[in-house]
């Protein structure tokens, strides 16, 4: 069961208690082992009652057994006991079932200690019964030689080997340890625990460890030897040809690195090597100590799994040998204190292990950082380092021996151990590659700022040129207003009092030319009138810089020549600028309507709407003069004004709707449709 203890730190139990009441209760752990995987999910009720097979107070581990098999109950902080639970212990359960990760788990509510039960049979099992799926959370015996021990996560850690099989058993670490576990090495025992297993996340088992409830669990299965003074031998006389198996030996040597809980490194007589022990010690480096245990295989060179350490004396804390990373590997440099030389590349952390990623001799490899060790100086890429630590092989090939290692890693024991050789210089690979991209980002912005001033230039340049070409447009348009003032109206006056001087000398005569004078004469008239209507648009800028609706309020109140009719201009809806076309016609319709309302209708009141709709532009004008019968009326009586309004209405697709009807006043309505206005279109 890896990260078990994190497991039960994360489970939202408290969430999963409020359950149906109505639902009956399980009260067997079979019942909750024999959960379908629909009803692992459901959260039922739980209320059993059980003895204690295992628990461990610092993870909130508890196994408990009843109904012929057992189950793992995940206790959280809230409602752990102040003294831990011992096995034996008959517990009342009450909770909800969970799914687990392997078999389904009960997550209690309450806890109550019931009194003391005997514990149910311990079922011997060979290796193979041992890694039996269902034997997950079931007491379980077997004959097993101990290997070696430890501390780790605040548990005894002990490597157990059955029937050639390593697998490891697991006890609290607070337990009050009547015997010295390292004194069971080498030892053939029986072990009686839980079995626990190894599981991934799809439920499936991927090893399997023993729940030890203590060392009581650990129970001698071979009679006492006589103790004999242990054989002297060097590191490198250790596992030779001629060696018993399972002899008991002397190694003596000085500590090159100490290690609570774990052991330490030692160099001897012959090389160095590893010294596996979870005896607590005081040793220190420069420590000379006689070690007594057995010879351990491990790759590169034996270990040794201590019984006894005794410190013999202190000398000069060792020196470091030097390492060539680049020759061929010897199996003197495993588990030696070394030194060498190396480019800092990266430091890289994780959960459990922090580590430099170093370079010498074109070696890439990584110095391990032993527990709470601080570097006293942050460390920057490219950086020359000296290192010294304790050298592992490592290799990636079948057949393990030195001179096929394909690398090596450093354990680096303390802050002294790293040394800085050399600083970076301020010019370094890295700062080139940052200067020439800062260099590219710098390109990149004045290229697109040159890009986009050349649009900017572009653009004003197209609004200066539509000034100019206004600009030019209005002065021209001043000249001929200018011109047809001074030459068409002052031609068009001089033809009128000639044809006025003409009627006079008819008068009274009954001449057929009084007929056709009267219409030249009216002819003239309509053109003096178009001519000051267009010399007064002409001069007028209003309609280009302002549109439609402010030329109508400035140039149709220029028709009213008395203060007997008001006009009034409304304007409806959103107004948009209309193609040029469309916006002189509309206007020259509006004026034409006005001045035949304001000069012929006589009339009042004058309304002129300009309704601006979605699709069209909506002109009317509306009066409440004398009116007139629109069909009655042609151009040969004098009414050009009216097929005047018709042709404009016809020039922008539109038609012209006339309602008049004697004394009931005029009504004009003219429909555009609306064209997205393109300058001076």
């Amino acid at each position: 069961m890896v990260n078990l203890n994190r497991w039960l730190l994360s489970t939202a139990w408290l969430v999963l208690i409020s359950v149906s009441l109505a639902q009956e209760p399980l009260t067997t752990t079979r019942s909750i082992r024999e959960l379908s995987v629909t009803d692992r999910e459901r959260h039922l009720p739980v209320k059993l009652e059980a003895v204690v097979t295992y628990y461990h107070p610092a993870w909130g581990v508890l196994f408990v057994y009843n109904g012929g098999d057992g189950v793992c109950v995940g206790v959280s902080e809230q409602i752990r006991p102040s003294r831990p639970f011992t096995v034996g212990t008959l517990l009342q359960v009450e909770g909800t079932t969970g799914p687990g990760e392997f078999l389904p788990v009960v997550l209690p509510s309450r806890l109550e200690a019931k009194g003391v039960r005997v514990l149910p049979p311990y079922q011997r099992v060979t290796f193979e019964e041992l890694f039996s799926p269902a034997m997950d959370c079931r007491p379980v015996e077997v004959l097993a030689v101990v290997k070696g021990t430890s501390f780790s996560d605040e548990s005894l850690v002990v490597d157990i080997e059955v029937e050639g099989h390593m697998i490891r058993a697991i006890s609290p670490q607070n337990e009050l340890l009547k015997q010295l576990p390292w004194q069971l090495v080498e030892r053939r025992v029986r072990v009686r625990g839980v079995a626990g297993t190894h599981f991934n996340d799809q439920r499936q088992m991927s090893g399997r460890l023993l729940f030890v409830a203590g060392l009581g669990g650990f129970a001698l299965n071979e009679e006492s030897k006589p103790v004999e003074q242990a054989p002297l031998v060097s590191v490198d006389g250790l596992l030779r040809v001629d060696s018993p198996l399972r002899q008991r030996v002397r190694v003596k040597g000085t500590a090159t690195h100490v290690m609570n809980g774990r052991g330490l490194y030692l160099r001897g007589e012959g090389g160095s090597m590893l010294v596996q022990t979870a005896q607590p010690t005081t040793l220190m480096r420069g420590d000379e100590v006689e070690v007594e245990g057995y010879a351990v295989v491990t790759p590169f060179r034996p270990s040794l799994s201590a019984l006894d350490i005794k410190k013999t004396g202190t000398v000069a804390e060792p020196k470091p040998i030097p390492f060539e990373p680049a020759k061929t590997r010897h199996s003197r440099e495993q588990c030696e204190l070394i030194t060498l030389d190396a480019e800092f590349l990266e430091h890289v952390k994780s959960q459990d292990t922090e580590a430099l990623i170093c370079r010498s001799e074109g070696q890439i490899f990584e110095a391990q950082l032993s527990p709470n060790l601080r570097i006293q100086e942050e460390l920057v890429p490219q950086m020359k380092l000296r290192l010294t630590g304790i050298c592992e092989f490592i290799s990636t090939r079948p057949l393990v021996i030195p001179r096929n290692a394909t690398g090596f890693r450093l354990i680096l024991r303390s802050a002294d151990d790293i040394v800085i050789l050399q600083r970076n210089p301020w010019w370094s690979e890295q700062r080139a590659r940052w200067i020439l991209g800062s260099l590219i980002v710098l390109a990149l912005t004045v290229g697109a700022w040159a890009i986009t001033l050349q649009i900017v230039v572009r653009s004003q340049s197209s609004v200066i040129r539509q000034q100019a070409e206004q600009q030019g447009t209005l002065e021209e348009r001043q000249r001929i207003a200018r011109d047809l003032h001074d030459t068409l109206e002052q031609e068009l006056v001089g033809v009128t009092m000639l044809l006025d001087d003409t009627t006079r000398r008819l008068s009274g005569t009954q001449s057929p030319a009084n007929q056709p004078l009267n219409l030249a004469r009216r002819l003239l008239r309509r053109a003096r009138e178009e001519s000051r209507t267009t010399i007064r648009e002409l001069r007028s800028v209003t309609l280009e810089k302002r549109g439609l609706p402010a030329a109508m309020e400035e140039l149709l109140r220029q028709l009213i020549t008395t203060n007997e009719t008001q006009l009034t201009v409304t304007i409806g809806g959103t107004p948009s600028r209309l193609a040029g076309v469309r916006e002189t016609q509309l206007l020259r319709i509006a004026q034409e309507a006005v001045a035949n309302a304001a000069h012929h209708a006589s009339a009042k009141h004058i309304r002129v709407t300009l309704d601006y709709l979605p699709d069209h532009v909506k002109l009317s004008i509306q009066d409440d003069g004398c009116g007139f019968d629109p069909k009655a009326t042609t151009a040969l009586e004098g009414h050009f004004g009216l097929s005047g309004m018709n042709e404009r209405a016809a020039k922008i697709g539109s038609q012209l709707q006339i309602h008049s009807e004697l004394t009931e006043g005029t009504h004009v309505e003219v429909m555009a449709k609306r064209i997205k206005f393109q300058g001076n279109s």
